[in-house]
């Protein structure tokens, strides 16, 4: 599990999968990253443009579930 994903569960109080976090929980999150935590997370975020950009419009579940 990446860094960042344990810092993001650690802040959860509610493990379902449509909860939110806190508003007080993000800064918290955001204290604890540093540039590997930030860089991990760009590349995340490109990995999966590049994976909804493979999805073919109407398949509506599948760019939800990316």
């Amino acid at each position: 599990m990446r860094k960042l994903q344990k810092l993001i569960a650690a802040e959860y109080t509610n493990p379902s999968p449509q909860s939110n976090l806190s508003s007080t929980a993000i800064p918290r999150i955001a204290s604890k990253c540093r540039n590997d935590e930030v860089a991990d997370a760009h590349i995340l975020i490109n990995q999966l443009k590049a994976e909804l950009a493979t999805v073919p419009d109407w398949d509506g579940d599948t760019q939800d579930d990316i």
